[in-house]
């Protein structure tokens, strides 16, 4: 991310500091939900392809370089494997890779022995658990005929059960069936090409074999728990990583714009009528699909700080609503925000609302470390500028 990095290495001088707080919240395009025409930002061009492949066949492949490049999005026909590497699911040393994704997915299929086809042993909460995995899995993406397919289903719905089986602490909570749709269709596109713009089912998908699909499925679990790691306190008991979420969110809003935090508190709008939903499926159901595919690339190579950069973005999407909503009564601001209106946006506005997420995490980056080498008084003046 150094082509952004280089907006903040300016000194902290304080009269620095005052001119960025004062010019901060107009970064953000206000008018994102407008009607427009934009240019594609293409990371699917031979440029790009180029780019990865040089990565991808070094012996030992560069993960932090890998991130850096996948940080403004994966070409389709490499994104499968960039994705199994950043989330370290496999290693970057060639000569490991075969065997350590073979000891992995036999591992899986023992799991799948273990937990899910000794039927006739389920307990009733096993039952409920899995009727309600299957509904869920009914309602994930069901405007695309790739995942109404049978044997798709079954894959889904037999993953999200073993996952439930194998984190008890959390067990299933529904949203995690959305996060792990982006994962379905990228793993398959490995094997048969899978149409980004209609996600039909691929012609040749009934000529793939089981062992391929149980390959994929098993791929997918794998990555799934890798990507859910980073926010498990999203999904254990009282969820108090969504509460954290909510209050560094109101931070910074309060620090960017805080017009509209004083907006919802007018209207009593609660972040739980809206918000919810946006923090623990990682914003995957706000986008079109193969735009929270592009979200997930940028979400990926973040690592470790994937919870932080998600918590700006979701700021940042909030922030973007402000104009559209600030006139309206409460009953419909939480209809707007309960269904955006972003099935006009390309990959530039998902670029353009990364971006400045990134810019604001350096914003309240940077005056947090100010303040904490400032004297209480020249902190306090700063602040009320």
């Amino acid at each position: 991310m150094s082509f952004l990095k280089k907006l903040f290495t300016k000194s902290t001088k304080e009269k620095e500091t005052q001119q960025v707080q004062h010019n901060i919240n107009q970064i953000y395009n206000t008018q994102p939900f407008q009607r427009k025409s934009n240019p594609i930002y293409n990371y699917n061009c031979i440029y790009r392809i180029e780019q990865f492949e040089i990565i991808l066949e070094q012996q030992i492949i560069d993960l932090e370089q890998l991130k850096q490049l996948t940080w403004r999005g994966a070409p389709q026909v490499y994104r499968a494997k960039v994705w199994k590497l950043i989330l370290k699911y496999i290693p970057p040393n060639h000569m490991s890779q075969t065997n350590v994704i073979q000891k992995k997915r036999q591992d899986y299929f023992q799991y799948i022995k273990n937990y899910y086809e000794q039927i006739y042993e389920r307990d009733e909460s096993e039952e409920k658990i899995i009727k309600i995995i299957s509904n869920d899995v009914l309602r994930t993406q069901p405007d695309f005929q790739l995942f109404r397919d049978p044997k798709i289903q079954k894959l889904f719905k037999r993953l999200l059960f073993i996952w439930s089986q194998r984190h008890p602490m959390s067990g299933y909570v529904q949203g995690i069936n959305d996060i792990a749709s982006p994962l379905i269709a990228v793993f398959l596109n490995e094997y048969v090409r899978v149409d980004y713009n209609k996600f039909d089912l691929p012609s040749d998908f009934h000529k793939l074999p089981d062992d391929i699909l149980l390959d994929i499925e098993a791929d997918i679990y794998w990555c799934l728990c890798k990507i859910i790691e980073n926010i498990q306190d999203y999904f254990i008991h009282n969820q108090p990583g969504v509460s954290l979420a909510y209050e560094k969110i109101k931070n910074i809003l309060n620090t960017i714009d805080p017009t509209i935090l004083s907006y919802f508190q007018q209207q009593q709008i609660d972040f739980n009528h809206f918000a919810f939903r946006w923090v623990i499926c990682l914003l995957v159901r706000e986008f079109p699909l193969y735009l929270a595919i592009r979200l997930m690339d940028t979400y990926l190579s973040e690592g470790d700080n994937m919870a932080n950069l998600h918590i700006y973005t979701v700021s940042n999407m909030i922030l973007k609503c402000g104009p559209e909503i600030k006139n309206k009564n409460m009953g419909e601001a939480v209809i707007f925000l309960q269904n955006l209106p972003t099935k006009d946006w390309t990959e530039l506005d998902i670029e353009m609302l990364l971006q400045e997420a990134y810019v604001f995490k350096e914003y309240m980056t940077n005056k947090q470390n100010l303040n904490q080498s400032m004297t209480p008084t020249q902190s306090n003046r700063i602040s009320n500028k």
